[in-house]
């Protein structure tokens, strides 16, 4: 990969010789992230020491693998940014594509984008975003998105205005249930509701795509026999893997109304995290299937986010997270009331978007 130069500065593709400045730079991102709301980092030293030991493992395995003139080894991609011959920030990217139409782009997820206080305002943050766009289009071609979550309560909010990202989806924590009116009950899907589950999952799709996210396929005219066996075969998937990792949930919830009609679907996630942050159960709901115009279908949406909160309680989450378009009224809905705070925002913008709003060393 050609070295990129601007005033002092220098992008590369990481190597076996960054590992200790990795190091600091995550936990000052990370620790930072637990101060504005964000996940909470462990305040161990030995949990950051051992993680420590973690990324020199990772490095010395790029080392021998990774193509020496691209950004990305496979779909990962690792980029160091320099200041006087000194690792003083980087970013971590994930590319990957939603979805089987050509008109479909790819999406390169920029991960733990930090640049160390010190060295700030020497125009580095945009430099390593700059050098994953040009990383992904050389790997992806033209048809690529660069995508992004950003804290609600966070300066880089700005920073990305400027490089001409959108805001895609919200991100709300909930800690208190949802008011909602009428009767309904929310259990998990089974196998054989899997058609049910198509039909409002479709409609999403729909309704996601005409907000304009560009992210996924485009819904197809109809619903096909495919979707319904990707659900079913997920929900059978999930059955398996139920009870066998402590705080692990993967369920796909169907909320019914009193006649037993299916009004609202939603996918819940959540798992104990990792070092370098504290063990504490993440949960999320990354989906909600229902249909924002019909009054009851939203209220069915709330009595599942109520469940959803009870079964992430169980398993020792102290928040829910849920994920929904920007545009989404039953997102808007979720963002209100009391017991409930912006937590982060999804943003993209296509590569060519911010190659032209970077400058080029």
């Amino acid at each position: 990969m050609a070295v990129k130069a601007l005033r002092r500065t220098w992008a590369r593709a990481v190597d076996g010789r960054d590992a200790r400045a990795l190091l600091h730079l995550h936990r000052e991102l990370w620790v930072d992230h637990d101060g504005r709301g964000g996940m909470p980092a462990s305040e161990e030293d030995e949990v950051w020491a051992a993680y420590g030991i973690l990324l020199d493992r990772q490095l010395a395995h790029r080392d021998g693998r990774r193509n020496p003139k691209g950004v990305f080894e496979g779909k990962l991609g690792h980029v160091v940014a320099e200041l006087e011959g000194r690792v003083v920030g980087q970013v971590e990217a994930y590319l990957d594509r939603f979805g089987y139409h050509a008109r479909t782009p790819s999406v390169a997820e920029l991960r733990s984008l930090i640049v160390t206080q010190a060295a700030r305002g020497n125009g580095l943050g945009a430099l390593l975003v700059r050098e994953v766009a040009e990383g992904a289009r050389t790997r992806a071609g033209e048809n690529t998105i660069v995508s992004a979550e950003v804290l609600a309560r966070n300066e880089a909010l700005s920073f990305y205005d400027r490089l001409g990202f959108r805001t895609l989806e919200r991100i709300s924590a909930i800690t208190e249930p949802r008011e909602h009116h009428g009767a309904f009950t929310t259990a998990p899907a089974r196998v054989d509701e899997a058609m049910e589950l198509s039909i409002l999952d479709h409609q999403a799709r729909v309704r996601r795509h005409a907000w304009g996210d560009p992210r996924f396929d485009p819904p197809s005219p109809a619903i096909g026999g495919d979707l319904v066996r990707l659900i079913a075969d997920g929900i059978a998937l999930d059955d398996a893997q139920r009870g066998t990792e402590a705080g692990r949930l993967r369920e796909e919830l169907i909320v019914r109304d009193r006649r037993g009609r299916a009004r609202a679907a939603l996918y819940l996630v959540s798992s104990v995290l990792g070092p370098p942050f504290a063990p504490v159960v993440r949960a999320e709901v990354a989906r909600i299937a229902a249909d924002p115009e019909d009054p009851e279908a939203v209220e069915a949406a709330m009595a599942g986010l109520d469940d959803a909160l009870e079964r992430v309680r169980a398993v020792g989450a102290t928040q829910l997270l849920v994920r929904t378009a920007y545009v989404d009224p039953i997102g808007a809905r979720v963002a209100t009331g009391e017991g409930v705070r912006a937590f982060s925002w999804i943003l993209a913008a296509p590569v060519q978007t911010v190659l032209r709003r970077t400058t080029k060393p």
